[in-house]
């Protein structure tokens, strides 16, 4: 009994390697750490780039009345705007008349309750599947980033 004892004393009292261990655990906090900041910073980029392409397919749509027509047209502005040369996106583009407090109408020949016209809007929806390095409890990968973007033509 004395013999375990002093060797668990001797282990206790010896120092050599402590500093190996800690280091150990210490990379192995600052990987996982510095993998995280890369995920979800490429998520956070993601966003930015699905939301300027929303943007400039919807600006591409507000220039006049023949654009604001022209879905393909503001779907491929915003394509453009992300490179998104294989389609890999999922790009929406819808136009349509709206009178406030009643909703969407047929055109614009519909006079709104308030005796105005209708005004014409355009809207460009963008999505992304952006996938994460490494599985995170509580989040799903693929992350599904989205952005609808609705401008008024007049």
């Amino acid at each position: 009994m004395r013999n375990i004892a002093k060797s668990i004393d001797g282990m206790l009292q010896n120092t050599a390697g402590n500093v190996t261990i800690e280091f150990g655990f210490v990379i192995l906090f600052m990987v996982t750490l510095g993998i995280g900041a890369y995920d979800f910073g490429n998520l956070g980029y993601q966003k930015i780039a699905v939301t300027s392409a929303a943007r400039a397919g919807s600006q591409f749509g507000v220039q006049d009345m023949s654009t604001a027509e022209d879905t393909a047209g503001m779907i491929q502005a915003a394509r453009n705007d992300i490179n998104d040369t294989a389609n890999a996106l999922d790009i929406s583009a819808d136009n349509y008349y709206f009178c406030p407090g009643q909703g969407e109408v047929a055109d614009e020949s519909i006079l709104c309750d308030d005796d105005t016209f209708s005004y014409f809007y355009v809207t460009v929806t963008v999505e992304d599947e952006v996938e994460l390095l490494f599985p995170y409890p509580f989040v799903t990968s693929p992350q599904v980033v989205a952005s609808t973007n609705i401008m008024r033509v007049r």
